[in-house]
């Protein structure tokens, strides 16, 4: 079955991309890659302005006009199997909310290093020349971070129903019967819904609950009458039209009359268009195959929930599956087959195993691809401690094991097998289990609420966000010259310098707050041990120090933090300065 989905693209999406890469379709503005990107830049204000997709004579709406019917409607809200739970989607969203800066640390150390095993999947992709070039996939990874937190936001995917089923003044119902009846004049009334127009007050009125009752009835027969929507639902769209579109490119390489008409090759995007030979799918089966979508997908549905467990935070086996669920909701809307997806902890342990057996090895650009992600890492940690040389290679040991060899340079691996890299793996993997009890302890209040939930959400996002002012090519977009992976104006090495300074703050505040929290609650305890076994006294004192550490971390997240954020470089903003006491006198 497996040999089969390595042979097995995916039908709508590929049939979508030969229609906006085709040459001569005279589609404007598809028939190229221009087209295409129009496409995705129109799916970015879906993700903020969803809705106006839905109003007819939206701006929005009069834009997505300019193509074909088959593009229009790719973005469309698409109908709900019947097997999607909502309570999953938000279990699952609140286990990223509470734990998204975690998260974000294994997608870097776990997610994507193991998807880099397979050999044949999405190493195969890249030329290990063009990873040479870091911004090329420093892009790609900053992209991975915001499909996550698109998908994994509270209410980044949602049903939408035809009936809503809490409606309580009867608007919507109201509304619709004077559409299919302009001279009725239905108003809501006790609880009813009546047509008041005159010569008809001996009209019976309808029972709302009733009739959304049939409604919904007649919906059923035709199929859920729910669809799904939201950020993360048009992020998962845009995905995989470009995994489409890498296809059809891979697939159909230019006729080489072309590309020697159009000279030798001097950019990135000139390179991937004079790519000679077709590609291998006898060898290595399609472009991002079913096979290899089912494996990257269980990276994030199986890694991520297991990683955590990993560094001790306790995952409950509903979170666990409630992740897989969602997880899995993405993949139907990503095109991936039903037989390839499960929400059952023991299968998708098993079906990750399996094709980790059959595909996984390393390989150069596999190597390549996680010494740039660990690169990635290194611009988020400070430099005290040998943090910066160290830790980006002992997260990753920590989390595949002895397969991290397969992945790291020998020098890198030599981080991880020195003392020092082999003292700070058990350091790091003690603290992370310190800190996931004592959130344990804190987990019912509001407290827990501000560092675990509000604060650590925001500070993932931030960090995200830090490197979308960097590039002159939007997220998701395919190569149409130079200047799309070329840095903005302005983005130079003291810019890149000055950003890196602010998420080394970033990362000693939120590891000041927590480690203030620590020392609160443990000063607490032992105030209370004092006070039951000893004397009055040094446990007020003790029980004192632990307040104040407390009301420092509180200040720490409600003003330091935020106030730090604020301070994110920006293009084109004079860089902040401590005047000197003499310019201030």
């Amino acid at each position: 079955m497996l040999d089969g989905a390595r042979q097995q693209g995916d039908e709508v999406a590929d049939a979508l991309a030969r229609l906006i890469f085709r040459q001569g379709s005279g589609l404007a503005p598809t028939g190229s890659r221009l087209g295409y990107n129009h496409l995705v830049d129109l799916a970015d204000a879906l993700a903020t302005d969803a809705e106006l997709f839905l109003v007819h004579d939206s701006h929005l709406s009069a834009c997505f006009q300019q193509f074909p019917e088959k593009l229009r409607a790719y973005y469309e809200p698409m109908p709900a199997p019947a097997w999607v739970e909502p309570d999953k989607l938000r279990i699952a969203a609140h286990l990223w909310r509470d734990n998204s800066l975690a998260l974000l640390g294994l997608l870097y150390a776990a997610s994507l290093p193991a998807c880099y095993l397979i050999a044949n999947g999405i190493p195969a992709l890249y030329d290990t020349e063009k990873l040479r070039e870091q911004k090329y996939i420093f892009q790609r990874i900053y992209e991975t971070g915001l499909m996550l937190d698109a998908v994994m936001d509270p209410d980044g995917l949602r049903l939408l129903e035809d009936v809503p089923p809490d409606d309580p003044d009867h608007a919507h119902l109201a509304t619709a019967l004077n559409a299919l009846d302009p001279a009725g004049q239905w108003r809501p009334r006790d609880g009813k819904v009546v047509r008041t127009a005159a010569g008809q007050a001996g009209a019976p009125a309808l029972d709302p609950a009733a009739v959304a009752v049939k409604l919904r009835a007649a919906q059923s027969s035709q199929g859920t009458g729910k669809y799904l929507w939201g950020r993360g639902y048009i992020a998962a769209k845009k995905v995989r039209l470009l995994h489409a579109s890498m296809r059809y490119m891979l697939l159909h390489p230019p006729p080489v009359a072309a590309q020697a008409q159009a000279g030798p090759a001097a950019t990135l995007s000139e390179r991937l268009r004079q790519r000679r030979e077709p590609w291998p799918v006898q060898r290595v089966g399609q472009p991002v195959n079913q096979e290899d979508l089912a494996y990257t997908l269980l990276t994030f549905a199986y890694l991520l929930p297991k990683g955590l467990e990993r560094w001790g935070c306790r995952v409950s086996r509903e979170q666990k599956e409630a992740f897989l669920h969602l997880w899995r909701v993405v993949g139907h809307v990503m095109g991936l087959r039903d037989d390839l997806m499960t929400d059952q902890w023991e299968q998708a342990e098993q079906l990750f195993a399996l094709i980790l057996r059959r595909q996984g090895r390393g390989s150069p650009a596999g190597v390549a691809l996680t010494e740039a992600v660990a690169q990635f890492l290194k611009s988020y940690l400070p430099t005290f401690g040998g943090l910066r040389d160290h830790l980006p290679y002992t997260l990753i040991a920590d989390q595949l094991g002895e397969q991290a060899q397969e992945l790291l340079e020998p020098a890198s691996w030599r981080h991880v097998t020195d003392l020092y890299g082999r003292f700070l793996k058990r350091g790091t993997r003690a603290g992370l289990f310190l800190f996931y009890r004592l959130y344990a302890v804190v987990d019912r209040g509001r407290l827990s609420d501000a560092v675990f939930g509000t604060l650590a959400h925001r500070t993932s996002e931030e960090l995200i966000a830090s490197w979308r002012d960097e590039y002159q090519r939007n997220p998701f977009y395919v190569p149409t010259d130079l200047t799309t992976w070329e840095l903005k104006r302005g983005v130079d090495a003291g810019f890149q310098a000055r950003l890196t300074a602010w998420r080394e703050r970033i990362f000693v505040g939120v590891f000041a707050a927590v480690a203030l929290i620590g020392t609160g609650l443990t000063l607490l305890v032992v105030g209370a041990v004092l006070a039951a076994f000893w004397k009055w006294t040094p446990a007020i004192l003790v029980a004192a120090g632990g307040m104040l550490a407390l009301l420092a971390a509180v200040w720490q997240m409600a003003r330091a933090l935020p106030a730090r954020f604020a301070q994110r470089p920006r293009l084109g903003a004079a860089p902040l300065r401590r005047r000197s006491r003499d310019s201030a006198r």
